[in-house]
């Protein structure tokens, strides 16, 4: 597993991910400590994505623009 900082990512990007897509794991650096890994996807069609609409919740009220536009009313 290689590893590579967030600069040297920002620089090379392109580089990185072509070694990415070959199969190498990267672990990015931020000031010394680990803070992420990178990895490839592999196929997409053994990609199990979450069904996010199932998961959604549906919310009930007032929209939020509604309620700004009441509670500013009073200042016009």
């Amino acid at each position: 597993m290689k590893t590579a900082t967030v600069g040297e990512i920002q620089k090379n990007f392109g580089k990185i991910l072509k070694q990415i897509k070959a199969g190498e794991e990267i672990t990015v650096t931020k000031r010394g400590k680990p803070v992420a890994r990178i990895t490839a996807l592999g196929p997409k069609d053994k990609i199990e994505w979450p069904d996010f609409y199932s998961e959604a919740i549906k919310l009930e009220g007032k929209p939020v623009s509604e309620i700004v536009i009441d509670s500013r009313k009073d200042r016009f």
